[in-house]
């Protein structure tokens, strides 16, 4: 098949390309590099079966070269803004941005697979959630007020995830959601936009203090990405069969981000100390997620899909890795 793949530069996206291309798959790349880096794709940068594209996903429906790209069997959308952030060219991204920027790019892809008339398959996010108990994809959704910014990516997700299955109910597309947990990689950026995993791994290597907001009691669930991975290849093979399903992707094995620094010092060595910061003078009125763990009953039941690594093993391999940088 020929696949498009946005936000190929970033964790999941590389990892993903790398699968796709080894199962002889064409990969066309498509990234303006704000988040992700071009030496993610190492792997299969000289392939030829891999094609890169730097453009911006937003006005990805008007590109001339991808239009002419008819014989596009999928899209895979991974692209999207976070959080705040400074990129690559110095420019700031706030919350509003994220909110419009995601809401554009949902806008370009959607009349981009209208044009070719192929499936779409979207990666949304755990953070849509919130403070669920549960994690089931067929729960309603409560989020937060919206005078917090911090709601503003998990928000903007959400709209995407209407969006483009209110597309599918008029019968304008095809469409699937993955809903991804926390995942990292030796790739993972090493700001807090990479997630905690990778930025304490930076700081232990440095030895220098970590700091955790609130007690660190709080769990999240981290796997490795080649789970990830796994589980979106599972639903392009048999995405002919899941128009209109959300499916959660992710791990049910909950680590605290207490444990996990301490790990993470005793395995760089590091002479870095724990330093804790109240939660509120992080994170104002936001409510935060004092456990997350993904559901994933429905991923083992429509694709056949179960977890094959553990937290322990994945981090002492990502921080043997990144040491050697």
């Amino acid at each position: 098949m020929k696949i498009l793949v946005t936000g190929v530069c970033g964790l999941i996206g590389s990892h993903l390309a790398d699968e796709l291309v080894k199962l002889g798959h064409k990969v066309i790349g498509v990234d303006n590099l704000s988040y992700g880096k071009k030496k993610n794709l190492h792997n299969i940068i000289d392939n030829k079966n891999f094609k890169l594209l730097e453009l911006d996903v937003r006005n990805i429906d008007k590109n001339e070269v991808i239009k002419n790209e008819k014989d596009i069997d999928v899209i895979f959308h991974l692209a999207a803004y976070k959080k705040s952030y400074k990129n690559n060219a110095n420019l700031s991204v706030v919350s509003s941005d994220v909110m419009i920027n995601n809401v554009d790019m949902t806008k370009s892809i959607a009349n981009l697979v209208q044009h070719i008339g192929c499936p779409l398959i979207y990666t949304s996010t755990s953070d849509v959630y919130g403070n669920s108990q549960n994690f089931l994809e067929s729960e309603s959704i409560t989020i937060g007020p919206p005078n917090v910014e911090r709601y503003s990516y998990a928000v903007s997700k959400f709209f995407d995830e209407q969006f483009f299955l209110n597309l599918v109910n008029e019968n304008k597309i095809k469409c699937t959601i993955a809903r991804i947990f926390g995942c990292f990689s030796e790739r993972s950026n090493v700001g807090l936009t990479g997630g905690h995993v990778l930025h304490f791994i930076d700081l232990a290597s440095k030895d220098k203090d970590i700091t955790i907001h609130g007690d660190g009691n709080q769990t999240r669930s981290m796997v490795y990405v080649s789970d990830i991975v796994e589980g979106l290849v599972k639903i392009l093979k048999k995405q002919s069969t899941l128009n209109g399903e959300i499916i959660n992707l992710g791990t049910d094995e909950e680590v605290s981000v207490l444990d996990s620094a301490k790990l993470i010092i005793k395995l760089c060595e590091s002479n870095s100390k724990i330093k804790f910061i109240k939660g509120e003078e992080v994170y104002g009125e936001y409510k935060e997620i004092r456990r997350r763990f993904a559901n994933t009953k429905k991923a083992q039941k429509l694709l056949e899909w179960n977890i094959q690594t553990s937290f322990s093993k994945s981090l002492k391999h990502v921080v043997e890795a990144r040491l050697k940088l």
